[in-house]
């Protein structure tokens, strides 16, 4: 960004500040274009949702409000038109599509979206609303029918044991989604096929990478250092479980005439979820694989070990906080 009062190019700056948002203050590590001829600081539009995205995230975390992404996910497992959902809930017409692009709802309107999440809770609303009617009714409670069942006893295992966590700055600002984590993985299989311990890394920078550039991260996943490096809290699990749903295949190999290597393969009969992501969630994978890809796996850890995000978390092999994210060198 050029500085509207010399035209020269200005230098990025950021730190931390505290910023007020409904009365309340949260810190956040402020970003903006400096003018090094006047002092003076400016924000662009990209910039500037990432400031006040930091403040968002971190009221919708205090008072445990639904995130965008949550909300859109609620309305589209029951496959309804924002309208029919708002007036199920006793909303304004447009309500419901204001808070799934952006509008934080009051914490009345949350807990009823949160309840919503629930098909047992929803059907409870449906029945008590006269938005649906006939054959439009029929179709929602057979949809609830379905959605009930589908809730089986290998979904509360792998999210039990993958540590499905609520948003929060150590998942940044993400529920945590086994299926996208699975297809993370495999999107760095398909390109890749590299080793565990370097998807790891993929992984942690992807993720990181998307923070920094939108203030949350993709997947939902929790990283702590350890000594290869930063890695997913749960990575056997999530590696497990995702061949389990034939996402990837392990294969292994052994090295050195005693070490074990596990590489990770795409499995032949799935392909990778685009659909499961955003177009800038995308874009943030094929950065860090351009990135990343000519590598081998000792630079990744070596590079890895270079951030502050693991050097200031390894004595206890802490979970990494993703603000940790502004400060990243690798990519």
């Amino acid at each position: 960004m050029k500085s509207p009062i010399t035209g020269k190019p200005m230098e990025l700056v950021r730190g931390k500040t505290t910023l007020e948002f409904r009365k309340e203050q949260f810190e956040v590590v402020y970003h903006s274009y400096r003018c090094t001829d006047s002092g003076e600081e400016f924000e662009d539009e990209e910039l500037g949702n990432l400031n006040l995205g930091q403040v968002y995230n971190a009221y919708r975390a205090k008072h445990k409000l639904p995130f965008t992404e949550e909300i859109k996910n609620t309305r589209s497992q029951y496959d309804l038109p924002a309208t029919t959902m708002s007036e199920i809930l006793g909303f304004g017409v447009n309500q419901y599509r204001l808070y799934e692009t952006g509008d934080i709802p009051s914490e009345t309107n949350a807990r009823l979206i949160q309840m919503a999440a629930n098909p047992d809770e929803f059907l409870r609303l449906v029945e008590l609303s006269d938005a649906v009617k006939d054959r439009q009714k029929e179709k929602l409670l057979k949809r609830i029918a379905e959605l009930k069942q589908e809730k089986t006893s290998w979904k509360i295992m792998q999210e039990k044991m993958l540590g499905v966590h609520m948003p929060c700055e150590f998942n940044g600002y993400r529920k945590t989604s086994p299926e996208k984590a699975y297809h993370m993985v495999r999107y760095f299989a398909d390109n890749l096929k590299p080793l565990k311990t370097a998807i790891n890394k993929l992984l942690f920078y992807a993720d990181f990478y998307h923070f920094k550039k939108t203030g949350t991260g993709i997947s939902g996943l929790q990283y702590r250092a350890i000594q290869w490096g930063p890695v997913p809290g749960q990575f056997d699990y999530l590696f497990k479980m995702a061949e389990e749903q034939r996402v990837i295949t392990l294969k292994y190999e052994i090295w050195d005439g005693d070490k074990e290597m596990v590489i990770i393969e795409p499995a032949t009969d799935l392909v990778f979820r685009e659909d499961l992501f955003s177009e800038e969630e995308i874009k943030s994978m094929q950065i860090v694989q351009a990135k990343l890809k000519s590598l081998k796996t000792s630079q990744l850890v070596d590079i890895s070990h270079q951030e502050p995000a693991w050097k200031e978390n390894i004595d206890g092999k802490k979970l990494i906080n993703y603000n940790y994210a502004f400060d990243l060198i690798g990519v």
